[in-house]
């Protein structure tokens, strides 16, 4: 008696189950580095104080000659590729106007 309907009440049709919808797509996130938006097109330079670009200029450093030290102990043959390996030199970063360095990144040891 308990799992049927009385006389007289409409007998209820299941309902059926229906999934959870989708979670809405994101669009890609963008990400704004150094807040430039005043129209300049790199950092500022120290010694003309303007927004200049900048070109990326390798120089050998600490780390070249180490590198070239022990592989002339140890190989005695090739002391010299460090001298052709970009990874082993510093990076100046030079101001387009006035060409002073903006700033130096020194060499990875590895």
């Amino acid at each position: 008696m308990y799992g049927q309907p009385m006389y007289g009440q409409p007998m209820m049709a299941p309902q059926p189950m229906y999934a959870p919808p989708a979670p809405a797509q994101q669009g890609p996130m963008i990400i704004n580095l150094q807040g430039n938006n005043n129209g300049g097109d790199g950092s500022p330079c120290p010694a003309c104080g303007k927004e200049t670009g900048q070109i990326p200029r390798k120089t050998i450093g600490c780390v070249t000659i180490l590198w070239c030290l022990c592989l002339f102990f140890f190989t005695g043959v090739a002391w010299c590729y460090p001298f052709c390996v970009d990874s082993c030199k510093d990076t100046e970063l030079i101001c387009v106007k006035c060409h002073t360095v903006k700033a130096k990144i020194p060499a990875n040891c590895c």
